[in-house]
């Protein structure tokens, strides 16, 4: 109990700035619009003390939004992330459909029209995440948005590992050059694991040797699909995909 009141205030820290246009700046080396990046551990702490930001003036609680599919998400997801597919909006063939702008104002209804409202964006490995953090930062960069005078986001976050995560390596110099050697066995136990399935026979987010949100992190995680959390707020939808349990 003694450090809740130090982690909320670090929690609450991450949100302190306001957003700023950058080109740089994520695991995928990719033009950046929205704020900045975000750890697992991070975003974790954020979502974890966000009731105490009710004693920062200024703030205002984040929200964490989960852009993988309908499937993904009823594979495992975080504690309280909301689910708004980018952007495969339904997430289920074959009425998959791309529509940019449907996310922009479903995020916008997420936050009630709040554009400083800090917003954590998450996918599979921190790559879908981006696009749609730039999309929200700056939303004349997407051109299926562009020209239509919506209104950027000013406190986007993306969540660098994702919920997967990748493989991380050794390395003999530069990370981002030709002396990667070989991925790190970060559990321990002499094998580079694969993705394996333990929810979903069709979902294989399990692999200890990835370092995102349920895997090397080992944070808190539910296949619960609530209403207010949803995508449409439409749990029946996530049973429309006939998914086959892992036994």
């Amino acid at each position: 109990m003694q450090l809740k009141a130090p982690l909320a205030v670090l929690g609450a820290a991450a949100f302190l700035v306001t957003a700023q246009v950058s080109a740089e700046g994520n695991r995928y080396d990719r033009d950046r619009y929205y704020h900045s990046e975000i750890s697992v551990a991070q975003a974790y702490l954020a979502m974890e003390h966000s009731k105490d930001f009710k004693n920062i003036p200024g703030l205002a609680k984040p929200v964490l939004v989960d852009v993988r599919t309908l499937r993904e998400y009823a594979g495992g997801h975080p504690e309280d992330a909301y689910n708004i597919p980018f952007p495969n909006i339904t997430g289920f063939a074959p009425e998959q459909t791309q529509d940019p702008v449907k996310f922009y104002w479903m995020v916008y209804d997420l936050v009630g029209g709040d554009l400083n409202r800090p917003v954590m964006l998450l996918c599979r490995t921190g790559s879908r995440s981006i696009a749609a953090g730039n999309l929200l930062a700056n939303p004349e960069s997407n051109a299926k948005t562009a020209g239509m005078g919506l209104q950027p986001f000013t406190n986007v976050r993306n969540v660098w590992e994702g919920y997967v995560g990748l493989n991380l390596y050794a390395f003999n110099g530069n990370p981002l050059g030709p002396d990667r050697t070989k991925p790190l066995d970060l559990n321990n136990d002499g094998v580079i694991n694969a993705d394996t399935a333990d929810v979903h026979a069709q979902t294989t987010d399990a692999n200890p040797d990835k370092d995102g949100w349920r895997n090397f992190a080992g944070l808190p995680w539910t296949t619960q699909i609530q209403r207010p959390l949803a995508y449409q707020r439409d749990p029946g939808l996530y049973k429309k995909l006939n998914l086959t349990p892992v036994q």
